[in-house]
């Protein structure tokens, strides 16, 4: 019986031209096993992509499908972005479901559910176009289906297999991946980890060769028009003619190029017998080194006129153009990157010592694919950690138990320098006369508090948000180390970055290499400083404007005037008439600006601190609840970023 908790993971590579399966177990370290398919050509591990129906012997795949005879249906080459198309999901369904039954059948897959079934598409392929291909594969009778880029799988082969020699660095750094097919090659930067698909606008796939050997072969028969009758007559002896081609086109690039121009005479010949109308005929494909040199200049219309070779290398020097820079390394996957002419063209353009290409490019996709289930399934547990922890309360409760510093150090942002900021600017006024009562000087200090306070640019609450998140980054590191640990994670991949201020604008930025979650990360610190900047608002309304009356320097100001009126009434009674008071301008300077001015200065920063512990409490009392669901909610969407990129590192 199959554990549930660690299912069986199948990479399942449907090519274009071939289709190959890959086996592993979401737990287990072991390399993926390549499955051996009933049937398949070659070394048994890869069917050719094809699949017919018969009406006694039912659905047939690969070789036995091109072979039968009496066939209803026969497909090949069929994968394609248009799958909304009968013609891509009937034998889509045939193949994936034919397949199915065999390694089932066979023991080799668990037929109980317990399954996750890996394929590929191309990089270039949306998220939507892989959502509906998923769909159309569920159709086909698997339960649980994933859908990633090949370039992916490609990428995860390069790292875990031990196939391809490489430094580790270069995997983080700039890869581009070229899947050499049978209908496309497709081409993908990866950048830091980031894949970014690059669209020649070309199917520049390797049937492009078989047809034209086949067109060759047609040519040069002595029975040419017979041939040509059978095949406007029976589409499907054109397809096993064309598969006959690319047959020999493979036995070609599997001798060693040296062999090739010590004995350029030699060649590689197959014989097929097909039935005309006048009896059997013998078609014959022969290449010699120099036949398939005229092969691949040929001029291809599809190409634009170009001949394969041509249109390969251009597509790389333009990918190289687009990209900007030299790849790191260049990682050939794909059965057709077996053409010589492949590597030895991206090792002119790229540097031998950056071209990578495994013993097995063939099956390199299906065991990236396996790798990238194995990988799904670690990473969805280790996901539903990260979700388990956002959604408790932890988080919440971290932040309650810190926000009394926060709002400490709001405080000090607010108060600190107000002194020579608001008060003494605002004294001066008053005391020529500008300003009218201790009301008015009141309501200016607060005014201007309020503007440069609510301004989310302001580099003292900016400092006091990202000193403060800082702080208590370590603490939550205690809260993921754990789940880190159960994942076999560095602790830092869920480590948040620091935060800091971008000159003296008062921006947050964070300082991180984590490419997409920046934005998410950016934005969070800038929504808590808008976020506090709301509650300074809120404070220095109401209660505020007696919180500055009645605390810091402002109260110096007011107990002079207390002095110079000669109120004796009482404390409360003396302040609000002092408050007030229009004192004639002789009483307002019976005492030197500067005597005055001195006298602010010299108890501002105990008044200041005074203020900023008022300020502080106000902050808690008015904007707590808001900070502690605003603030537990940005933290939560950074670890849900964090948490993606992290995913990566998941082996």
């Amino acid at each position: 019986m199959t554990d549930a908790s660690d299912p069986v993971v199948v990479g399942f590579d449907l090519g274009h031209g071939e289709t190959a399966l890959a086996l592993t177990h979401a737990r287990k370290t072991t390399a993926p096993t390549v499955l051996e398919l009933t049937g398949a050509s070659g070394n048994g591990r890869q069917h050719i992509t094809a699949v017919g129906e018969h009406p006694d012997r039912g659905v047939l795949l690969g070789e036995e499908a091109v072979e039968a005879r009496g066939v209803t249906s026969l497909f090949l080459a069929f994968k394609s972005p248009q799958i909304e198309r009968d013609a891509v999901r009937r034998p889509v369904q045939l193949l994936v479901g034919g397949i199915r039954d065999d390694v089932t059948g066979r023991g080799l897959v668990p037929p109980n559910g317990a399954v996750r079934w890996t394929f590929g598409a191309p990089s270039g392929w949306s998220a939507e176009l892989r959502t509906a291909y998923g769909e159309l594969l569920r159709s086909a009778g698997l339960a649980r289906v994933d859908v990633v880029p090949e370039s992916r799988a490609a990428l995860l082969y390069a790292r875990e297999s031990g196939e391809v020699t490489l430094d580790p660095d270069q995997l983080h750094g700039g890869v581009l991946i070229v899947d050499v097919g049978s209908s496309t090659t497709d081409i993908t930067f990866v950048d830091g980890l980031r894949m970014r698909p690059v669209d020649r606008g070309s199917q520049l796939g390797a049937g492009l060769i078989d047809k034209t050997i086949l067109r060759r072969a047609i040519d040069e028969h002595p029975q040419r028009a017979e041939v040509q009758e059978l095949l406007h007559e029976d589409r499907f002896e054109r397809l096993r003619l064309e598969l006959h081609c690319r047959q020999v086109k493979e036995a070609f690039f599997r001798v060693d190029p040296g062999r090739w121009a010590a004995n350029p005479h030699e060649t590689v010949i197959r014989t097929r017998s097909i039935v005309g109308r006048r009896g059997k005929i013998y078609f014959n494909v022969e290449l010699s080194a120099a036949d398939m040199a005229e092969v691949l200049a040929t001029p291809q219309p599809s190409l634009g006129g170009q001949s394969w070779v041509d249109s390969f290398r251009g597509d790389l020097l333009a990918v190289a153009e687009e990209i900007g820079r030299p790849p790191d390394l260049v990682l050939l996957t794909g059965g057709a990157s077996r053409m010589h002419f492949v590597l030895e063209v991206s090792r002119e353009l790229f540097g031998a010592d950056r071209v990578r290409m495994g013993t097995e490019p063939e099956v390199a996709i299906a065991r990236g694919l396996a790798l990238a289930g194995q990988m799904s399934v670690r990473a969805a547990g280790f996901r539903e950690d990260v979700h388990r922890l956002v959604r408790g309360d932890q988080i919440k409760l971290l932040v309650s138990d810190r926000l009394p510093a926060f709002a400490q150090k709001l405080g000090d942002a607010a108060a600190a320098g107000m002194t020579e900021r608001y008060v003494i600017p605002a004294f001066r006024q008053w005391r020529a006369g500008t300003i009218t009562t201790l009301n008015d000087l009141t309501s200016q200090i607060i005014t201007a508090m309020r503007t440069d306070l609510t301004d989310p640019a302001n580099p003292r609450l900016a400092r006091a948000s990202a000193e403060w998140q800082n702080e208590l980054h370590p603490e939550l590191e205690e809260l993921t180390r754990p789940i880190c640990n159960r994942w076999q994670l560095p602790p830092a991949a869920m480590r948040l970055p620091p935060v800091t201020v971008q000159g003296g604008g008062g921006k947050l930025t964070i300082g991180t290499n984590l490419g997409a979650a920046t934005e998410v990360l950016d934005n969070v610190a800038t929504a808590i400083t808008v976020v506090v900047a709301g509650v300074v608002a809120v404070t220095l309304f109401g209660a505020g404007t007696a919180l500055i009356a009645t605390t810091g320097p402002i109260g110096v100001v007011v107990a002079f005037i207390a002095i110079v009126s000669g109120l004796s009434m009482g404390k409360d009674a003396a302040m609000e008439k002092a408050m007030k008071a229009n004192l004639p301008l002789r009483l307002r300077q019976m005492r030197t600006e500067a005597k005055l001015v001195e006298k602010l200065r010299e108890g501002a920063t105990a008044e200041e601190a005074a203020l900023s512990a008022k300020l502080s409490a106000q902050f808690l009392a008015d904007g707590g609840a808001q900070l502690v669901s605003e603030i537990t909610a940005g933290i939560a969407k950074e670890l849900e970023a964090l948490a993606i990129e992290a995913e990566l590192l998941i082996a």
